[in-house]
């Protein structure tokens, strides 16, 4: 059995079951609400209204999330935070963030190439610089930026020559700062509304100056190789 043949049972067995217990347990009014919600509370309410489901509809809100950006990554790990507490909003957040992130790798890797070269073909000459440089470290820093979407950078990966390894290692590495952030802020949800804007503000600022610092030390690296 090929690696893809492979994939495609698993991702559609995965599918198939995530599909099962959404459409058992939340109604299409419900999903739809999913791109409305405008802050941690509204959909901590909302989802300690699955009861003992909330674990499982909070890590599809998640791969959803992470896959077509709904809502920010804040608001759902804020949530987490304030419902299950600090420990087990990591896990769970992360847990949803990594496998949305995983279905899109393979996705555009495997399943629909030709599509997504297409439709990201502004952003192909960085996947180009991903095949060719260090793709984990681009990852990694990407995934630093909170305004970058997560789903561009999992399908521009897919499409580039970096291994899944590096990709998902540095997924996991990029993802934990602002994921332990929102999530603590979200333990203490009350108060942390405005404070989790701010803080939004702040990691991008300085994601957006680490990415920037790397890019200029990139490219002074390959202007004197080139030399």
């Amino acid at each position: 059995m090929t690696k893809r043949l492979l994939f495609i049972i698993s991702a559609a067995f995965v599918t198939m079951a995530v599909g099962a217990v959404i459409i058992d347990h939340i109604s299409p009014e419900n999903i739809l609400k999913v791109g409305l919600f405008k802050n941690s509370q509204d959909i901590a309410e909302w989802l300690l209204s699955f009861g003992a489901w909330a674990v499982i509809i909070s890590i599809a809100v998640m791969i959803i999330q992470t896959i077509a950006t709904p809502v920010p990554l804040f608001i759902v790990a804020g949530a987490n935070g304030y419902i299950f507490g600090i420990a087990w909003g990591i896990v769970i957040t992360m847990v949803g963030a990594l496998l949305g992130s995983t279905g899109a790798f393979f996705t555009a890797r495997f399943l629909a190439r030709d599509f997504f070269s297409r439709r990201l073909a502004k952003y192909m000459p960085r996947v180009e610089e991903m095949s060719k440089t260090s793709g984990a470290r681009v990852v990694f820093l990407a995934r630093l930026v909170p305004i970058l979407p997560s789903s561009i950078i999992s399908y521009a990966a897919g499409l580039s020559k970096v291994s899944f390894k590096g990709f998902f290692v540095a997924s996991v590495f990029g993802k934990l700062p602002e994921i332990v952030i929102y999530t603590a802020l979200g333990h203490s949800l009350e108060r942390a509304e405005g404070l989790m804007t701010r803080v939004t503000v702040l990691i991008i600022v300085l994601s957006l100056l680490i990415f920037s610092l790397h890019s200029k030390k990139a490219a002074s690296f390959n202007g004197n190789t080139h030399k």
